[in-house]
C-alpha cells in the first residue's frame, strides 16, 4: 500500500549550505516514487522563502510545512491550507526572558509578508550580531533593523527566534517554555552547528502537528515513512509508522528511529527509504 513520505530538509535532503541543492539523485528517486503513488511532504524550520531556492526545482507536486509547520501550503500553487501564527501579545514576555542575555529574540513575518524578519541590532552582543548578519547573508534571508518592536504594524508573525551557544540557547528554550508555554525545539543552527536556534511557534504547532494536519487535509491514507535529523524533527517521526533518523542525528531522534540512514553526505535518504519500502 502507498502512502506518504514526510522529509526535513537541511541535514537530512542537503548539506551544501552555499547553494542549498537537493543533490539531483535524490530528486531523481523521489519523483519515481511519486510516479508509483507516494505523496511527498517536506516540514521545515526554515521560511517559504529560503526553503523554495532548495525546493524549486522539484518536478513534482507537494505539500509543504514552513517554520516547523506555523503555515502549510499546496505546492507548486502555494495555495495556504492552514497556519497557525503568534501574536504580538507575547513580546512583553519575551523582553524579560531576553534581558541580560546577549541574544534578542528575532521576528519572522512569514509567507504573507515575504518573510521579512525584524530584528534589533543594539540588542544583540558585538560577536552574535557579527555572526547573525553573516548567516543573515548566506541563508539570503531579508531581515529589516528597527529601533523597536512598537513600530511594527502587523499584529501576528510565523515565529520567532533567538541564537546562541548551546547553554545559553537552552536556557531560553527553557524559559519560553515555561514562561509562555510555546513549542520551543532547540536545534543546531545549520548555518554553524557551533550555535543553535532557539525558534518559538504557537503552542499548537510542530512538525507532528503539520504531519497530521496534511494527512487529513489531504485524506491521504496508508504508510506514513518520516524522516529527519535533529531534535525539531522528534514530534514528526512520533507520528510516523517508519521512523528514519539520519545518522548525524542527536541521541533522542536516534533512539526513536526504526532505521538509521548514512549522511546526506551520501545521500543516505535513498538507502534509508529502500529500506523503509522493501515488503
Amino acid at each position: 500500500m502507498y502512502g506518504t513520505i514526510a522529509l526535513d530538509i537541511d541535514g537530512t535532503l542537503t548539506t551544501d549550505m552555499g547553494n542549498h541543492m537537493i543533490p539531483p539523485r535524490v530528486l531523481t528517486y523521489l519523483s519515481d516514487l511519486v510516479k508509483k503513488g507516494w505523496q511527498i511532504m517536506f516540514i521545515t524550520g526554515r521560511t517559504f522563502l529560503t526553503c523554495y531556492k532548495t525546493l524549486q526545482e522539484v518536478p513534482f507536486p507537494y505539500y509543504l510545512a514552513v517554520q516547523n509547520g506555523a503555515i502549510i501550503l499546496e505546492m507548486p500553487a502555494r495555495k495556504i491550507l492552514a497556519k497557525k501564527y503568534l501574536h504580538r501579545s507575547v513580546f512583553k514576555e519575551m523582553e524579560i526572558i531576553c534581558h541580560g542575555d546577549p541574544s534578542d529574540f528575532v521576528l519572522y513575518s512569514g509567507f504573507e509578508h515575504n518573510d521579512v524578519s525584524y530584528y534589533r541590532p543594539k540588542q544583540f552582543s558585538s560577536d552574535l550580531l557579527a555572526y547573525l548578519e553573516k548567516r543573515m547573508s548566506g541563508f539570503g534571508e531579508s531581515w529589516q533593523a528597527v529601533d523597536s518592536y512598537d513600530e511594527l504594524t502587523i499584529d501576528e508573525f510565523a515565529s520567532l527566534k533567538c541564537f546562541g551557544k548551546y547553554e545559553a540557547a537552552l536556557r531560553l528554550t527553557t524559559q519560553i517554555e515555561k514562561i509562555l508555554g510555546l513549542h520551543v525545539p532547540l536545534i543546531r543552527d545549520p548555518f554553524d552547528e557551533s550555535y543553535y536556534v532557539v525558534q518559538a511557534t504557537h503552542p499548537d504547532i510542530s512538525k507532528g502537528t503539520a504531519l497530521k494536519d496534511m494527512l487529513a487535509l489531504t485524506g491521504r491514507q496508508g504508510i506514513v515513512i518520516a524522516a529527519g535529523d535533529d531534535r525539531n524533527d522528534c514530534p514528526m517521526l512520533a507520528v510516523a509508522d517508519v521512523k528514519i533518523a539520519m545518522a548525524t542525528s542527536p541521541a533522542e531522534l536516534l533512539q526513536m528511529a526504526h532505521i538509521i540512514a548514512p549522511p546526506a553526505t551520501e545521500e543516505g535518504i535513498i538507502v534509508a527509504l529502500e529500506a523503509a519500502l522493501k515488503p
